[in-house]
């Protein structure tokens, strides 16, 4: 892999990538990337944020991203932990904005963000139903992307 601070033609597609996903980036300079055959990682203040397509937890966190949020309850955040899909009994919270095959941005009551997903309905769907699987877990702690970077 061959790493190195984004030009400026680069750096403005990866703002393109993060304002697909509702991710305002424009305080953050100096990114780097690192690509090989398998992955493209890209790097900010040498913490990964982007990995083959998807935001990082370090970069929400760090961003504290507020749209395309979901706050669960203390009973979710050991399965999703653990790396299940998140289940819509334990929402107490969702942006109202979300809807079917949106990214979403899923945090524990302390604010701290644990898991990100894909949203398997509308917000007004999974609030009114309370029932079923809500988001399909695409990353989070402890998970394979953050044991490798």
């Amino acid at each position: 892999m061959s790493r190195h601070i984004l030009s400026k033609k680069d750096y403005k597609i990866f703002m393109q990538k993060l304002q697909a996903f509702n991710i305002d980036g424009s305080s953050m300079r100096d990114i780097e990337i690192d690509s090989n055959k398998k992955n493209e990682i890209y790097y900010f203040g040498g913490k990964p944020i982007f990995y083959n397509g998807i935001p990082t937890l370090y970069l929400i966190n760090y961003l504290k991203v507020r749209a395309h949020t979901i706050t669960v309850d203390s009973g979710a955040v050991p399965h999703l932990m653990n790396g299940s899909n998140l289940f819509a009994p334990g929402i107490i919270e969702m942006d109202p904005e979300i809807r079917k095959g949106d990214m979403v941005f899923i945090k524990n009551t302390d604010g701290l963000y644990i898991a990100i997903g894909e949203s398997n309905d509308d917000e007004k769907n999974i609030m009114s139903s309370k029932k079923g699987e809500a988001v399909k877990i695409l990353h989070y702690l402890n998970d394979k992307i953050m044991k490798e970077l």
